[in-house]
């Protein structure tokens, strides 16, 4: 995603949409009564209205619409936005009308909101930032050969090769075993460099064999402070061909989504399991939340991407708030997909809960 104009004190963004995860910040990201100016295609109809030859005919045309509702497609990998028509070319449709507007990878479009809430900034922010670094590190390896790819829309980088004499003597475990182990060693040393030297948020280790599992074990013990979350998976080969491999069966999309809802499905467990025991550490709903946020108690703040969405403007700015005051204290926030069901179970319960450090008098 491109971020082409912001002028916040007019309210207003300009956005060129790149990818399909653009897609995904996008219907995020605009709201009911929020303005969009985008090109769009448009049904009309030409022709003599007095005669019968009349045709109706798609026409390109630049259209500002007030958003009523916005629907990710993704079987059609686009988002649809729907609204009244404010401005348009008036010798072609009618002001006050309805219409959709498609979105694509490719398109831009303007977005005005009355308020921009900060962790709407902060997620177009993160999804500008992702078309400039690596999202992943696959590490494909088996005796003796390693390969690192950096993975990123752009495709794959080879980083760095290594290659290592294994001994493979009968009856000489020993050796064999203090061979891998220093491979093990050279290629973690391998890691650790790209991960000082990139934001990377998955590793992902590959290989035919054995060898990726006793690796990722390896890196596990090795120490390394703020490991990113590691995924093993099996591939027919090594190198680019098993890099490769993991992008065209979508491995790194699948890992990175199951690890989000593996981490939003952890803390709304947590969260259920303070609520039933009444220990004063699981709070939800508005009024409680909101109490708890101004002790400065919320360790973790739990909102659904249903309530930011679907709320009123109002919402949308205690929503904000909420936030802001949480991460002043020092505390995290959420934004939980209802795509999952404990994120349809956090919605059951108003789609606003927290996991508390102390207990409050509510």
């Amino acid at each position: 995603m491109k971020i082409l104009k912001r002028i916040l004190k007019e309210g207003t963004i300009v956005l060129k949409i790149e990818t399909l995860d653009d897609l995904w910040h996008l219907y995020n990201t605009v709201g009911p009564t929020d303005l969009v100016v985008s090109r769009t295609m448009r049904r009309v109809r030409v022709g003599d209205e007095d005669g019968r030859k009349q045709d109706s005919v798609r026409k390109p045309m630049v259209l500002k619409l007030k958003v009523d509702d916005v629907a990710f497609h993704t079987f059609s990998n686009r988002v649809r936005i729907k609204g009244k028509i404010l401005e348009g070319p008036g010798d072609l449709v009618s002001i006050g009308s309805y219409h959709t507007i498609n979105i694509e990878p490719g398109d831009t479009l303007t977005i005005i909101k009355e308020h921009w809430p900060n962790y709407i900034l902060d997620r177009l922010q993160e999804a500008t930032k992702a078309q400039l670094n690596p999202v992943s590190l696959i590490v494909t390896i088996e005796d003796g050969d390693a390969e690192l790819f950096l993975a990123a829309d752009f495709g794959i980088k080879e980083a760095v090769h290594i290659r290592a004499s294994i001994s493979r003597k009968r009856a000489d475990q020993k050796t064999y075993d203090s061979t891998m182990r220093d491979f093990f060693v050279d290629v973690t040393l391998a890691v650790k460099s790209q991960l000082e030297q990139a934001e990377i948020g998955l590793i992902l280790i590959a290989g035919p064999g054995f060898v990726k599992d006793h690796f990722r074990e390896h890196l596990s013990k090795a120490g390394i402070k703020d490991l990113p979350p590691v995924v093993v998976e099996s591939t027919n080969s090594i190198g680019v061909p098993g890099a490769k491999e993991i992008l065209f069966r979508g491995v790194i999309g699948q890992a990175a989504s199951t690890l989000k809802v593996e981490t939003e499905t952890k803390l709304i467990e947590s969260l259920i399991e303070h609520i039933s025991k009444d220990d004063g550490l699981g709070a939800y709903g508005d009024a409680e939340v909101r109490k708890a946020v101004e002790f400065g108690a919320v360790e973790d703040l739990l909102i659904t991407d249903k309530k930011l969405r679907e709320g009123t403007e109002q919402v949308r700015k205690q929503m904000d708030n909420l936030i802001r005051n949480t991460e002043k204290t020092r505390g995290a926030f959420h934004i939980v997909s209802t795509e999952h069901p404990t994120g349809e179970q956090l919605h059951r319960l108003g789609g606003l809960a927290a996991i508390l450090r102390f207990r409050i008098d509510q």
